[in-house]
């Protein structure tokens, strides 16, 4: 069984997790650790003398190559089909299979824009059909607040001025600045509100109308 985990496995790790996998099995029937143990080190001295009598007789005719491993299944599969391409051609064809990086399995299923990752920050909204503007904050994910937007000054005026209020889009919106929290969030929403006159706005004083009251 030694052997057959051997075979299966086309990585030194892979080996040691078949090995897990037949120490739990017998220890279930009873055998003693130091009996498994003593099995497994065993082949694993007894195979590596073959392999270097091997590597001694066979080096020149054997051919040696990476590939990159992508699962079990597929290097059992290709070590087959280099196995019987190798009985001919002539030289030993052996595959070195190398793990990729774990970044390169592990790829973000959905990339979101900056902008909607975006949090705690004092932004500006352009109308892309007219002169119309808005500056707001929010401390939440900004993405949050555009779709609260829908129901808000700026929803009214696309109802009321081009007669849909679903024309909402995040690309009408860009980030003032990114703060460190509510207070600062608030000064300076009503700093950019005094420095760019937003029509859509009606307050201010963002401080004293959102703060303090």
């Amino acid at each position: 069984m030694i052997h057959h985990a051997y075979s299966l496995s086309s990585t030194t790790e892979a080996f040691s997790a078949e090995c897990a996998k037949l120490r739990f099995i017998f220890s279930r029937l009873d055998y003693p650790m130091s009996f498994i143990d003593s099995a497994i080190k065993k082949f694993l001295f007894l195979n590596s003398l073959a392999n270097e009598a091997e590597r001694n007789n066979d080096d020149s005719s054997t051919v040696r190559f990476s590939l990159p491993f992508k699962d079990q299944v597929a290097a059992n599969a290709v070590r087959k089909q280099l196995r019987d391409l190798s009985h001919k051609i002539g030289p030993t064809l052996q595959p070195v299979f190398v793990s990729k990086k774990l970044g390169q399995d592990l790829r973000p299923k959905e990339i979101k824009p900056s902008i909607v990752n975006k949090q705690c920050v004092v932004y500006n909204f352009s109308c892309n059909l007219c002169d119309a503007d808005y500056v707001g904050y929010t401390a939440r994910h900004l993405h949050q607040r555009i779709a609260e937007h829908k129901n808000s000054a700026i929803g009214r005026h696309f109802l009321e001025a081009h007669g849909n209020n679903n024309l909402l889009r995040e690309s009408q919106f860009t980030v003032l600045r990114k703060c460190q929290g509510k207070f600062d969030c608030l000064v300076f929403e009503m700093l950019f509100i005094k420095k760019l006159k937003p029509n859509l706005n009606i307050q201010t004083d963002s401080i004293r109308a959102k703060l303090f009251v």
